[in-house]
């Protein structure tokens, strides 16, 4: 009885560690970075999901603990095209200022400032979002491609801590530790 009851009290954990990942990306990058955010999440014990922006129903960001938003910025300023619904919802001016107020969340942008608006949808989804109320894991990260390390030079640190910053809001559930890279792409591909 008491082997089943640490099951149900386990499972009632990890079901309160969710994760969205919710990207915009025009080329693929942003897409990309979403995919390794999850796979890291997997690594950690969370229950997660990673979407497009515009496949994902906004309404229901209400409802999510913990959000990590990956965009990208192209043309002019331009959010990427599966991001354009999102973006016209959340710019929304009757949004109620504190409908966020229960979301955790984290922005990395990834962008090239060789462009005039370098990462301007990221530095304007992070504003819209505080001014909503939700609640800010990490300053927003403005990944350069121009960077002579390319936008690793800042994701890998800005990821390094958001983990960080995550799992000491959300921990490990007892008795589970954080599974090993390598571990997990032997899983995954079947790789050796």
């Amino acid at each position: 009885a008491d082997a089943w009851k640490r099951m149900l009290v386990s499972g009632l954990e990890m079901a309160e560690r969710k994760l969205l990942v919710l990207f915009g990306s025009q080329t693929g990058t942003a897409e990309d970075m979403a995919e390794r955010i999850g796979r890291d999440a997997k690594r950690r014990h969370f229950a997660y999901r990673v979407e497009a922006l515009d496949s994902y129903c906004v309404s229901n960001l209400i409802h999510e603990p913990l959000v990590i938003f990956v965009c990208s910025t192209t043309g002019q300023g331009d959010p990427p095209d599966n991001m354009k619904k999102f973006w016209r919802f959340i710019l929304r001016k009757n949004l109620c200022p504190g409908s966020l107020c229960q979301v955790d969340y984290a922005v990395l942008g990834l962008g090239d400032s060789s462009y005039p608006k370098f990462n301007f949808v990221a530095k304007k989804l992070h504003k819209r979002l505080l001014q909503l109320g939700g609640s800010p894991i990490l300053p927003v990260a403005l990944a350069d491609d121009q960077h002579e390390l390319g936008s690793d030079a800042v994701s890998d640190p800005w990821l390094k801590e958001l983990w960080s910053k995550i799992l000491l809001l959300y921990p490990l559930p007892p008795g589970l530790d954080i599974i090993s890279d390598d571990v997990l792409k032997l899983h995954l591909y079947g790789c050796q």
